[in-house]
């Protein structure tokens, strides 16, 4: 009898050891803490130190661009500020202009338009008024300013490097319908220093001859 329940005994224990081995332990793997996962690409995380310094870095970016302003100039109406004082001088129509080395002429139809400018530098760095920066509009319809082979009233372009300190008169030219109407000009050469975006208006009774150079 005692055989018997020896025997039961044992199997009791046998089969409480084997279902026992068969439990599937829980997933002690480490994870990693502190992401950020992509809804759309579940695969994909970023840790939170990344996201942080993405944010600084756009938070930096945007501290380096300047506010954008724009500030208008006249023959009545100049602009300065810290670093920069601009100035109209004169507007003048040419159907030609003669000289010792050539004569300059338009296209049938049409006159040189010059506007006259003084730039003074007053900041610490020398200055260059960029022709590529320049725009025109003249009645609707896209200008571009050209060259001339003489100066008019003595005047240099004004497309040159201005020293710290130092001032510089010159002129811009554009040849433009001889019955224009609205003369559209924008200067954006300091738009990625300072965020200033340069314009000016002109019609037919804005002409005026500028003081020789």
């Amino acid at each position: 009898m005692k055989s018997k329940i020896n025997r039961a005994a044992i199997l009791f224990i046998f089969i409480f050891l084997f279902t026992g081995c068969g439990k599937v332990q829980p997933d002690t793997t480490p994870k990693p803490l502190n992401t950020v996962s992509d809804k759309n690409n579940p695969s994909s995380g970023t840790t939170a130190e990344e996201s942080n310094e993405t944010f600084l870095n756009q938070k930096e970016e945007a501290e380096q661009t300047p506010p954008p302003k724009k500030a208008a100039i006249s023959l009545k109406e100049h602009y300065s500020d810290s670093n920069r004082y601009i100035s109209v001088l004169g507007l003048k129509e040419y159907r030609k202009l003669e000289g010792d080395f050539g004569t300059d002429k338009p296209a049938e139809g049409n006159t040189f338009l010059v506007l006259f400018l003084e730039i003074e530098n007053n900041g610490t760095e020398k200055e260059y008024f960029n022709p590529y920066e320049t725009s025109a509009d003249v009645d609707g319809n896209k200008a571009e300013n050209t060259i001339l082979i003489n100066q008019p009233e003595g005047y240099p372009t004004i497309f040159t490097n201005i020293e710290p300190g130092m001032a510089q008169k010159g002129f811009i030219v554009w040849e433009v319908p001889i019955k224009w109407k609205k003369f559209k000009f924008t200067y954006t050469g300091w738009k990625g220093s300072d965020g200033l975006t340069l314009d000016a208006v002109f019609s037919k009774k804005d002409l005026k001859s500028p003081k020789k150079y």
